[in-house]
């Protein structure tokens, strides 16, 4: 997106925020949207494809999972992406 469409998306959104607690709870959302996106981006770099395409390795996405992070806001719920390893891989919990 270039600066001129997100100035135009930031205008329309806050076209609807009408008081403090509208302006908080949009922005929970935009950072867990955030770091969700980052993390599944982490997740795709690190098997080395996208959702929904074949596998070319051993590790495959797995669902997600949840997880509460603190804030200086307060706790933010997320949906971390999960990945199966292989029954061999050593990664298994001892």
């Amino acid at each position: 997106m270039d600066e001129k469409q997100l100035q135009a998306l930031a205008n329309e959104l806050v076209k609807n925020l009408k008081t403090p607690e509208d302006l908080s709870q949009f922005d929970r959302l935009l950072k867990k949207l955030s770091v969700e996106a980052a993390l599944n981006a982490k997740m795709t770099h690190h098997l080395g494809y996208e959702k929904n395409q074949s596998r070319p390795g051993a590790n495959s996405r797995n669902g997600y999972s949840t997880k509460t992070v603190i804030t200086g806001d307060g706790p933010l719920e997320l949906r971390t992406p999960r990945v199966i390893l292989p029954s061999n891989s050593g990664h298994a919990a001892k």
